[in-house]
């Protein structure tokens, strides 16, 4: 059977795909994915097949253009997803150029898709085959509204409407035939039809890894994480670093602070018993740590679930403030709203994270609710027999 993968432009969407495709392989089926420029590295790291598409679309102009539409989504979520709409709408149209051609020569039996993928509806309709969307966190485009995931088609833009109508597609309120979905109940947002669970399988990338960050430690370790694009987004104000490392100072422990390689110039100031490191994967850090201070990234998020690490996160934008909030609601950790965060609720809540039992008890719960969903080798199976029911 041959699986067609398209990943949203960003290597934190296209990762978390990355179990289930070597489930796939590990399966006897071919696959490909085919993504923009922006994301080769990371599948090429992760030893998949790449086909290029729309290589001269930057998604990053694109939102700067539409950037006007964004002044006031902080408050304002609707604001927020209607200005991601405008420039999905406009790379949906430079992939689904390269990729309905691709589909129409390989012939696919299946399209998995990220859910802000637009393309991926149009690609699998003229291919004719199911399309699966597979979600990397919470389901956030149900929550605030998001063209395939419920929205009325009459909301959504003309323009998108307009780019089906081109390709001889009916656009659908619900564009997937079924959703992936790693997220446990406690952690999920919205009410998912046709909810394909999967457990979460961390992938944060390759790399070596010092010797010292895999054995246990000498004392507890915290790590402190912004992921790898929100200061480059936000700026550096979006994560309240001098807060976390005063909070930190009171405690006896080991600080790890975990970097993309370009943010290594916001660490300069730091005090030199916090260790830096760049670019490694959090999935091979986090299994030696007692607590994480994080930005509230769904990939950050759902690691340190997975590993029953309690947590306290910092989120800027409506999105990670809504499944952060999950979360905490479990009793995993915090969340803190940075538009709301003091140092005196930052400390509690580090505070809480290393010395409540309770909070830590909550986490190995959690892990344990994750490690309970299906492996990616069951849904491939599930995948594979609603793939053939389609075909007959």
């Amino acid at each position: 059977m041959r699986i067609l993968f398209l990943p949203f432009s960003a290597p934190s969407h296209y990762l978390p795909m990355v179990p289930l495709i070597w489930a796939f392989r590990a399966a006897g089926h071919d696959v490909r994915v085919a993504a923009q420029p922006s994301v080769t590295a990371a599948v090429v790291g992760s030893g998949l097949p790449l086909v290029p598409v729309a290589e001269s679309y930057d998604m990053a102009v694109e939102v700067r253009r539409n950037r006007r539409l964004l002044d006031g989504a902080d408050s304002d979520p609707m604001a927020m997803f209607r200005a991601m709409t405008e420039s999905h709408t406009a790379l949906a149209r430079a992939v689904a150029a390269d990729a309905v051609p691709l589909a129409r020569d390989w012939r696919p039996d299946l399209v998995v898709g990220d859910p802000l993928m637009l393309a991926a509806p149009i690609v699998a309709a003229r291919a004719r085959v199911p399309l699966v969307t597979q979600l990397w966190g919470a389901d956030i485009m149900r929550m605030f509204g998001y063209p395939g995931a419920g929205q009325p088609v009459e909301d959504w833009p003309e323009s998108l409407r307009a780019l089906h109508a081109e390709y001889g597609c009916e656009p659908k309120p619900e564009s997937a035939t079924a959703t992936i979905d790693a997220c446990t109940t406690r952690l999920q947002v919205s009410e998912i039809p046709s909810r394909i669970p999967m457990r979460f399988v961390p992938y944060n990338g390759a790399s070596v890894i010092p010797p010292a960050l895999v054995s246990p430690p000498r004392k507890r370790r915290v790590l402190v994480t912004w992921g790898s694009m929100l200061v480059r987004r936000e700026g550096i104000g979006s994560f309240p670093l001098t807060d976390v490392m005063d909070s930190l100072a009171d405690f006896d422990v080991e600080i790890v602070l975990a970097v993309a390689g370009r943010d290594r110039e916001f660490t300069e100031s730091l005090p030199p018993a916090v260790r830096v490191v760049e670019n490694i994967p959090l999935n091979e850090i986090l299994p030696t740590c007692h607590a994480i201070v994080h930005h509230g990234g769904s990939g950050t998020m759902m690691t340190a679930a997975c590993h029953g690490v309690p947590q306290v996160s910092l989120t800027a934008t409506p999105d990670v403030v809504a499944y952060c909030d999950r979360m905490a609601a479990t009793g995993a950790g915090t969340n803190i709203p940075v538009a709301t965060a003091t140092p005196g609720l930052v400390k509690s809540a580090i505070t809480e994270a290393l010395t409540n039992e309770k909070v830590r008890d909550a986490a190995n719960d959690l892990r344990t609710e994750m490690a309970a969903q299906p492996a990616p080798a069951e849904v491939v199976d599930r995948l594979v027999r609603l793939a053939s029911s389609a075909t007959g």
